[in-house]
């Protein structure tokens, strides 16, 4: 009989040891040191369990056994023995003999046993275990042993929960951790003072770093980052921005805050698809140079023949080559001012008022507008900031923009342009109530060629694919970007930014 006094003291005692350890093989030896001493059991048994009630961890009454004859003890106990009963009913009991009660299967090395106890360990109405004592006197255990045992596998769930918990975490951790540590990109976490606090093994050898706790603006290439960075956080909807290090590679540079852990830094290396890109650019416009005389000839003779007598048939099939012919000569030409803008070959800038450049442009689309009804309306204010350009570039960022909304607003359809300024930045928007492009798509809407598939009716639309890849061209070649926002359903809205003239700009001299 274990008195009341001696209880309490024994599970503040418990309580306290289950408290200094998280490892859970630790904390399952605890609770069954504890609890064999406070009994006075000659030994004890601890199976642990999975949701399923397999038995995941052990340690047994008798621990210098062959694995394989544990392996059969454990499942002979939980399949036909009291540890199984005490799991099935959850329920404590005691066997004062284990001869005559059927619920102990005796195994054929244990000859001292001749009482037993079970509890379960019950957490949150789930056994996560089962605890059995065993003692070499018949009815040695009694109610009170039962009771202190069950109040001790109560805390003891509630450890070994707290440990199983703790133990996944920390392999989820780890495996994490190595994951990001072996990644091929380069991988940077910084704190709001611009001290790195992790770096993964290819962002070392990027930055030559030997430790981590530098500033940002001290280490290899640190302060083009850090350009980067404040590029994208002041543009919210860029995702990536490139970035030139000084051996000519080439880095697309994305960041994603995580609260209460930093900004987290990811380069991908791009340099051979801008080689490749320059490579395909070059062999476009080698090529488009060389099919321009013949097309221009072939136009030329097809424009004769409309002197001619022709059959209505004839008329017929020769506008339809002259189309075709129109069809491919913009092509070409737009294939040339592409290559022309990512060269950095283009006309000379100078100060520019974008809204009354949009006035313009838009005034030319009046038959376009009127062939399909559609209402054009604008906020072209003036007195805004003025942008380094040239002015035919910025009419054809309008126009492309323009030209794109009425092809995909349906009759009698909505279309708004509009300029402001935010700060330093002046805004374009161009907004229609077309079919909209849904969200997978918008990340490809500004490559070469790309046309949105899933556009009703979109193969009846005529277009080169490259309208949205020279505004996105001309845009950033003056330091801006472009976005996106769209709805299936609703409409688009396509803007670009551009920084504007915040001091006298001085207009370059002609050569000549």
């Amino acid at each position: 009989m274990i008195s009341y006094a001696a209880s309490v003291e024994l599970m503040q005692t418990v309580s306290r040891q289950f408290n200094t350890s998280l490892d859970l093989d630790e904390v399952m030896g605890e609770v069954l040191r504890l609890t064999v001493e406070a009994t006075g059991a000659t030994r004890g048994s601890l199976f642990l369990l999975d949701e399923k009630g397999e038995v995941t961890r052990y340690v047994l009454a008798r621990p210098n056994q062959p694995p394989e004859v544990s392996r059969h003890n454990v499942e002979k106990a939980m399949t036909r023995g009291l540890a199984g009963w005490v799991y099935r009913q959850q329920l404590g009991v005691l066997v004062a003999d284990i001869i005559t009660d059927a619920r102990w299967v005796r195994l054929h090395n244990d000859t001292e046993t001749r009482s037993a106890l079970g509890v379960p360990l019950l957490h949150q109405d789930r056994v996560n275990g089962v605890l059995i004592l065993h003692h070499n006197q018949v009815g040695f255990f009694d109610e009170s042993h039962l009771s202190l045992v069950i109040g001790i596998a109560g805390q003891a769930a509630i450890a070994v929960e707290n440990a199983r918990l703790f133990t996944r975490v920390k392999n989820e951790r780890e495996t994490l951790y190595a994951l990001i540590t072996g990644m091929p990109i380069p991988v940077l976490v910084i704190d709001a003072a611009e001290q790195i606090v992790f770096a993964n093994q290819a962002a070392r050898q990027l930055f030559l770093l030997e430790q981590v706790e530098e500033r940002l603006t001290t280490i290899e290439s640190g302060h083009r980052l850090k350009e980067a960075i404040e590029n994208l956080r002041q543009n919210p909807a860029r995702q990536t921005v490139e970035v030139h290090w000084a051996d000519e590679r080439v880095f697309n540079v994305s960041i994603n805050q995580v609260p209460q852990l930093g900004t987290v830094i990811t380069l991908n290396d791009i340099t051979h698809l801008k080689e490749l890109d320059e490579m395909k650019s070059s062999f476009v416009e080698t090529v488009s140079h060389d099919i321009r005389n013949p097309l221009t000839a072939i136009h030329g003779f097809a424009s004769l023949l409309e002197m001619e007598n022709l059959s209505s048939r004839g008329r017929a099939n020769l506008a339809g080559l002259l189309h075709g012919v129109e069809q491919i000569q913009s092509l070409i030409q737009n294939l040339l001012d592409l290559a022309r803008i990512e060269a950095g070959t283009d006309e000379q800038v100078e100060p520019c008022d974008l809204a009354e450049i949009a006035a313009e442009t838009v005034a030319d689309f009046e038959i376009q507008l009127a062939q399909k009804e559609i209402n054009l309306t604008t906020d072209l204010p003036s007195g805004l900031a003025e942008v380094a350009a040239n002015p035919f570039r910025l009419s054809q960022v309008v126009a492309n923009l323009v030209s794109n909304a009425i092809k995909y607003t349906p009759k009698a359809g909505q279309v708004f342009v509009s300029v402001s300024q935010e700060g330093a930045e002046i805004r374009l928007r161009v907004s229609d109530n077309g079919p909209g492009i849904a969200p997978e798509e918008q990340l490809q809407i500004f490559e070469k060629f790309y046309r949105v598939p899933t556009m009703e009716d979109a193969e009846w639309i005529e277009g080169t694919g490259l309208g949205l890849s020279i505004v996105k061209a001309i845009v950033e070649g003056y330091g801006g970007w472009v976005w996106v926002e769209s709805e299936v359903g609703v409409g688009s809205t396509f803007g670009c930014v551009f920084p504007a003239l915040t001091t006298e700009f001085e207009v370059p001299e002609s050569g000549g």
